[in-house]
């Protein structure tokens, strides 16, 4: 009874958790994400600004709270950046096309670690990097986000009107930076993040290389082969005359199928695969069926699980790691993380930590002291018991960290071994193919002397 009421309450978990996410309920709880609460320039307008200047007790009680020397920071663009990141005359025009690579942003957060720990100045930096660059739109980026300091933004906070060219976890990291003062460290983890990422997805498209051609070898040969050589075959059986074993008669009869609608089934498969593209990356529902999808298979399911873990880890300790507040940095990974699964996960644990509740804890690990533990669906055990040992430790960004190069370890210990287990299957496959249509071919001519009128 146990067991079936566990198994009752997961499946209704599960059909809740499609719905919800099927229409969007929990994107209309996002908060704008404000990092540490700092008065705002409203409070410029008080009456007590002015008083502040009069008497040196006054300005000595209220620089803290007033703060004028620096803006307000935040990743994420409040009414008062926005109003502040007006261009004033400038045109941004077509800067919403600027699209930065994986390459591209690694040299610029490269180049700026190296110039800023240089000793070069931060808008020195920006004129330099605006100077070595040949595209027009780009140095046009770089004009708006030095016009955007010398108004008096921060860094981060002019990256942050470009929310698509750099990412809001960078720019978290890099205001997260400014306020500590190691900006040139921070740049360099980036870059060393971006780098590891990079050869990361190098091993995984490596991995998927070899199969995926051999399949589109294999199903250029036998469509050519059904196409263009089967119809010939099946003339030459045809003035034969003959009785043709089921096996080949099946294969003239695709064959037929085929050479004569191929026109018609290459265009639908055509459109079959853009509309499920579309599906997948423009509609919550054709992403939750993906990822549903690839989560089933087995060996596949298991290394896009790992991958999600390792990207959750890698973004929530860097900015951890960084000073970023812990319900900051769960907001701001939440919105990095693409499976709707995990971020639905990751929102979850980050209204917890807000109630008071630890992440082991939202993870499962309810009391480790009396083995009492929960299941959890999309983090193991492991990751729980790790971020439990951080949480005792003070050093849950280490851990975070750790837990990522675990993850790393095992997706490229499981990458080296795909070609080779997939390579026996995949050529299987193509001998079985080839074979039965040679086979389909051949075996009439066993029996042609009996078999022709």
């Amino acid at each position: 009874m146990n067991a079936l009421a566990k198994n009752l309450r997961h499946a209704f978990s599960d059909l809740w958790l499609e719905i919800d996410l099927f229409f969007g309920r929990f994107t209309h709880h996002k908060q704008k994400i404000v990092v540490p609460p700092t008065p705002v320039e409203p409070v410029s307008s008080e009456p007590v600004v002015p008083v502040a200047p009069s008497t040196p007790a006054a300005t000595t009680s209220t620089s803290p709270t007033v703060a004028p020397a620096t803006p307000a920071t935040s990743p994420i663009i409040t009414p008062q950046v926005a109003e502040k990141t007006k261009l004033s005359g400038k045109s941004a025009k077509g800067l919403k096309f600027v699209r930065f690579s994986n390459r591209e942003r690694l040299i610029f957060y490269d180049q700026m670690a190296t110039l800023i720990g240089s000793g070069v100045t931060l808008i020195d930096s920006l004129l330099i990097m605006q100077a070595q660059t040949k595209n027009k739109t780009v140095k046009k980026l770089y004009d708006q986000m030095i016009h955007h300091i010398n108004g008096g933004m921060s860094l981060a906070e002019s990256m942050a009107v470009f929310p698509h060219v750099f990412p809001p976890m960078q720019s978290a990291l890099v205001e997260a930076a400014e306020k500590s003062g190691n900006l040139k460290e921070v740049m360099s983890q980036i870059v060393e993040d971006l780098e590891g990422h990079q050869d990361f997805m190098r091993k995984i498209k490596g991995a998927m290389f070899y199969p995926v051609i051999l399949v589109v070898l294999a199903l250029s040969m036998v469509a050519g082969m059904m196409i263009f050589v089967i119809p010939k075959v099946a003339e030459l059986y045809e003035q034969s005359n003959a009785t043709l074993p089921a096996l080949t008669q099946i294969v003239i009869d695709i064959s037929n199928v085929l050479s004569t609608y191929y026109l018609f089934i290459f265009g639908a498969s055509f459109a079959f695969v853009v509309i499920l593209l579309i599906l997948i990356n423009k509609t919550t529902f054709g992403k939750l069926m993906w990822e549903k999808f690839v989560s089933s298979i087995p060996v596949f399911g298991r290394i896009a699980k790992e991958q999600n873990i390792m990207a959750f880890a890698a973004n929530l300790g860097m900015l951890l790691q960084s000073g970023v507040l812990i319900t900051e940095a769960f907001e701001i990974s939440e919105r990095t993380i693409e499976n709707l699964h995990y971020r639905r996960a990751i929102s979850e644990i980050r209204h917890g930590i807000v109630l008071g509740r630890s992440v082991s804890e939202m993870m499962g690990l309810e009391d480790i002291k009396a083995q009492k533990f929960k299941e959890h669906k999309l983090f193991p055990l492991q990751v729980a018991q790790m971020i439990h040992i951080g949480e005792l430790t003070g050093t849950i960004a280490k851990m975070l960290i750790k837990i990522r190069q675990n993850y790393h370890k095992s997706i490229d210990y499981t990458l080296k071994n795909i070609s080779t287990m997939i390579e026996p299957i995949m050529i299987f496959i193509v001998a079985l193919l080839v074979g039965s249509i040679l086979l389909a071919v051949m075996l009439p001519f066993f029996y042609i002397g009996t078999t022709i009128s």
